[in-house]
This record gives structure tokens, C-alpha cells and sequence, in this order.
């Protein structure tokens, strides 16, 4: 019994977060783009919403994509998390600047921060899959 319970354990892998999935991490930086895109455009041009109002309507559908995506992984609360906390700061951001008018930078900040916390959080489940191949 002493040597059976040691090697119970031997392979035995705990999973914390949900494996890397390269679409995913594709619609993430293609969001990012989109994002930064506009936030550019309102702050170095002062662009109306209505210029931008398409481009608003495409990110929060592109989020939405990618929370029902990430839904589907087991242990991936964390990026859900994140996704969900985006699109909210987006959806503030937006009603800024359509109620106020263009927005200034540290407006932009907590959108920019969002999207810096889900790539890296992409990022590092690509390494930990890299990892991963090489130890197998």
C-alpha cells in the first residue's frame, strides 16, 4: 500500500486555467486592433460617435463572440472574466462619447488596460501549451 498511493499520483495533471486556443487568441488581437483603431482616431482627430458608431456595434459583437467562446473551455473563468469586464469599460467608453463628445486618453486608459490584461493572459497560456509539448 505504501508504494501503491505514490504512484496514484505519478502523471497526474492539475489544470488551472483552460488550454490555448490560437482562435481565440486571433479574435483578441483583431479586437485589439479594431480598438485601438477608433481610440486613435477619436484622440488625435476628435471624431464624432456617429463616425465611430458601426465600429462600436462591431467590437461588442466581436467581445461577445469571444465570451461565447471561451464559455465552452472548463477552467476559464478568469478570461471570461476579463471579457466581460472589457466589454463593460467599452460600453462606458462608448456612452462617453456619445453623450459627452471624443473622450480624452485616460478615459481610453481602462479599455487599454483590459485588453493588455486578456493578451497576456493569452499569452501565457500559449507559452504553458509550449511548455507543456516539450515535456510530454
Amino acid at each position: 500500500m505504501g508504494l501503491f498511493l505514490p504512484l496514484l499520483f505519478v502523471g497526474c495533471a492539475v489544470v488551472f486555467v483552460s488550454s490555448y486556443d490560437q482562435v481565440t487568441d486571433q479574435q483578441i488581437q483583431d479586437a485589439a486592433k479594431t480598438t485601438e483603431a477608433l481610440i486613435g482616431d477619436v484622440l488625435v482627430n476628435r471624431t464624432t460617435y456617429s463616425q465611430h458608431a458601426k465600429d462600436y456595434q462591431a467590437i461588442d459583437g466581436a467581445l461577445g463572440a469571444l465570451e461565447m467562446r471561451a464559455a465552452n473551455y472548463q477552467n476559464n473563468e478568469a478570461e471570461i472574466k476579463l471579457i466581460q469586464d472589457l466589454r463593460a469599460a467599452m460600453r462606458n467608453l462608448r456612452r462617453i462619447h456619445k453623450e459627452i463628445g471624443p473622450f480624452r486618453q485616460a478615459e481610453a486608459e481602462g479599455v487599454r488596460s483590459l485588453f493588455r490584461s486578456l493578451i497576456h493572459h493569452e499569452l501565457s497560456k500559449k507559452r504553458s501549451a509550449s511548455l507543456n509539448k516539450t515535456t510530454q
